[in-house]
């Protein structure tokens, strides 16, 4: 299944560029193996806010703009397969992240097998993410959270726009309802890379004729009504869908599917109350679901074997806030969260022929769980000169469980911390602290970062996730320029390791909890950050050295072992420049440079024969360790041109070259069983990318 998916993966989504996969031969004897945009005094340590109009000129993959992109550019944050939203934020998991959308979570943040997000840019008026120094309200992650806030509608005249890119077509309207009282945004996207797959099969003759019959239904729906009933009150009320579904026939032997979806719908208010108080409060319900199956005629039987997970949430928080004399702020709220988690297995077996014919009924393996959170913030600020943050959540965290027919009750503590002092006017240091728990694991499949990953519950085997984590550095500015330095330690316990990822969807993953082993995890790291701000040339530099193990007991003989996307350097420069901006149009040059060490895979390091006893001789694969082989140094280079005209209907274009240098880095590794050797195979050559805005 695992090498039918690279394969699929490879190919529907490069429609422009058939030549997508680069394999090569590798004998089993191997070698061991952001933009801040406050001033200095305002700039919290753990968070980078994400500018808006950067985000939209950078080359992707598929021409969107996408947030994740840019958060893959920042120090402390490792990145998973090329092209895809995955992110290994200082030494956590993909699952370790949490990313919001107006305060909700979402479970299933990828499009097109993870190459974009789920969420479109068009409707988020904020974004930040935090590593480290976690607000009260921030909760449930262990690694980093991303906060999105959308857009309100417009409240006095009406306003749309369309959008192409290379992948995903799109149109916004911002809206009076009610004028000066009610507005409304909304905004709908879908993807045509089914029939842009099927025409370059087309045109191909034959290069693609392993894969058939393929459709793709990609799409987000996202819709919000905003109300101002006075001076002091304001409510809205959103929805968010969106769906990935993907089919497709392999070799004529077999019919394959998979996908997953989004649903949220959040009820949200904002009120001032009396002597300087105010209240957020609000209910939102979630749900993530999704799918993979394969049907496959047997002997004249027709076996449908599928596996089918979701997860359902509800949530009602209140947040009160004061912002005292303007040197301490106070904060405190709660949030109560019951979601049902099923990690289902659904089997179906029917036909004519050698086999009988069977239907075997769906089996639910449903987990209901509680968690109350009681928060409390202060913050303390002495002019410009010194800033404490300090934040506690007392957990309370209820579930039934399967394995026994007791209750799992557990009361957890969490505390974060963040300090800046200002040594001199152009010199500041800043620090962190947090002690963090997360109350549900994710098991990974291939690292994509898509949303097809197993979310399973906390249980009495498989305890909450803890992280510990410390990190301090120094701030300097001058004129335009902007340098920040700083070193963190981590420590991870109650992560989860999947014994057989390459079998996550399968008929045998209902008993998902015995294939799964409990350890911890280190990391340490330095991180380095440059930033120009000018006129024409903006310039920022990221790089991060640092080392990532895991520990599990009867993996790797208990011996720590580096993680998967312990990659030990990596470095990001981007640039932005200026040819010209006058009343008619903007026109800028961007480029990107990445260079990152290798991920780290398992393969045999040599052979063994191994005899029957009737004499017969076999070949046994040696394993000299988990992670044992690290893959050749990633490098990538994007460049990309943006003009904007000012006309009656403003408009945007940006073309772009992903993958200049067209160098071929390697996704993973394939098997081959006849030639008994390892292929590296990669993802993406050089590419061309566009984009294509217009305001009406």
């Amino acid at each position: 299944m695992t090498k039918r998916l690279i394969l699929f993966i490879s190919l529907i989504l490069l429609p422009f560029c058939v030549q997508a996969q680069d394999v090569k031969e590798l004998r089993d004897t191997l070698r061991s193996s952001l933009v801040v945009s406050d001033k200095p005094a305002e700039r919290d340590a753990g968070s980078r806010i994400i500018e808006l109009p950067a985000l939209r000129t950078m080359v992707s993959a598929t021409g969107e703009a996408d947030p994740i992109k840019f958060v893959q550019t920042l120090p402390g944050v490792s990145t998973g397969v090329e092209g895809s939203s995955a992110i290994y934020v200082r030494g956590g998991n993909v699952g370790s992240n949490q990313t919001t959308l107006d305060g909700v979570p979402i479970y299933g943040g990828s499009h097109l097998l993870g190459l974009t997000s789920s969420y479109p840019a068009d409707v988020v008026s904020s974004m930040n993410i935090r590593i480290g120094g976690f607000r009260g309200d921030e909760g449930n992650m262990t690694a980093s959270h991303i906060g999105i806030r959308t857009a309100d509608g417009s409240f006095s005249q009406r306003e749309v726009g369309f959008s192409a890119s290379s992948f995903i077509l799109g149109g916004t309207v911002s809206t009076p309802i009610v004028k000066d009282r009610l507005s409304l945004l909304a905004s709908a996207r879908v993807s045509p890379i089914g029939p842009e797959f099927r025409a370059v099969q087309a045109m191909a003759g034959g290069a693609l004729d392993s894969l058939s019959r393929v459709r793709a239904a990609v799409y987000d729906l996202f819709a919000k009504v905003k109300w101002l009933r006075d001076e002091d009150n304001t409510y809205s009320a959103s929805i968010f869908t969106s769906r990935d579904a993907y089919s497709y026939c392999y070799g004529g032997d077999s019919n394959e599917r998979l996908g997953w979806g989004n649903m949220i719908i959040n009820l949200h208010h904002e009120g001032n109350l009396r002597k300087g108080w105010a209240v957020e409060d609000g209910i939102a319900y979630n749900r993530f679901s999704n799918s993979q199956g394969i049907v496959r005629d047997m002997s004249g039987t027709v076996n449908d074997i599928a596996i089918v997970s979701s997860l359902d949430e509800i949530t009602a928080d209140a947040v009160y806030s004061h912002a005292g004399t303007g040197r301490v702020g106070f904060r405190t709220g709660f949030r109560e969260r019951f979601t049902w988690f099923n990690p289902g297995t659904s089997s179906t077996f029917s036909g004519s022929g050698s086999l009988l014919g069977l239907d075997s009924p769906r089996t639910d393996h449903i987990t209901h769980s509680s968690i109350t959170t009681v928060h409390v913030q202060m913050d303390i600020r002495s002019g410009e000169r010194f800033h404490l943050m300090s934040s506690s959540r007392i957990n309370a965290f209820v579930a039934d469980q399967q394995e026994t027919s007791h209750l799992n009750f557990r009361i957890n503590p969490e505390l974060s911390l963040e300090a800046g002092l200002s040594l001199t006017s152009w010199l500041k240091f800043e620090a962190t602290a947090d002690w963090t728990v997360q109350y549900h694991h994710t098991l990974e499949g291939i690292p994509l970062g898509w949303s097809a990953d197993l979310i399973v519950p906390t249980s009495i085997s498989c305890p909450p996730e803890q992280a510990r984590q410390y990190y301090a550095g120094i701030f300097t500015s001058f004129g335009q320029h902007r340098v920040t330095a700083g070193a963190y330690d981590k420590t991870m316990h109650n992560l989860v390791y999947f014994l057989d990822a390459g079998q996550l969807f399968s008929p045998t993953i209902s008993g998902w909890s015995n294939n799964v082993k409990v350890g911890r995890g280190t990391s340490r790291g330095v991180e380095f950050l440059y930033e120009k701000d000018g006129e024409r040339l903006d310039l920022h530099a990221a790089y991060t050295l640092s080392k990532t193990d895991r520990q599990f007991d009867m993996v790797n003989n208990n011996l720590p072992f580096p993680a998967k996307f312990d990659r030990r350097h990596i470095l990001n420069v981007s640039a932005s420049y200026v040819l010209s901006d006058d009343d008619r149009r903007r026109i800028s040059l961007t480029g990107l440079y990445a260079l990152q060490s290798g991920h780290w895979e398992t393969v045999a390091a040599g052979e063994y024969p191994v005899f029957s006893i009737t004499g017969e001789e076999s070949t046994f694969d040696y394993f000299s360790g988990v992670n044992n082989y690290e893959m050749p140094t990633y490098v990538r280079l994007d460049i990309g041109c943006n003009f904007t005209f000012r006309t009656r209907y403003e408009q945007s274009l940006n073309i772009g070259v992903y993958n200049v240098l067209n160098r071929h880095n390697p996704l993973s590794f394939i098997y081959d069983d006849k030639t008994r050797t390892w292929r590296k195979v990669s993802l993406f050559p050089i590419m061309p990318s566009f984009s294509y805005r217009i305001e009406l």
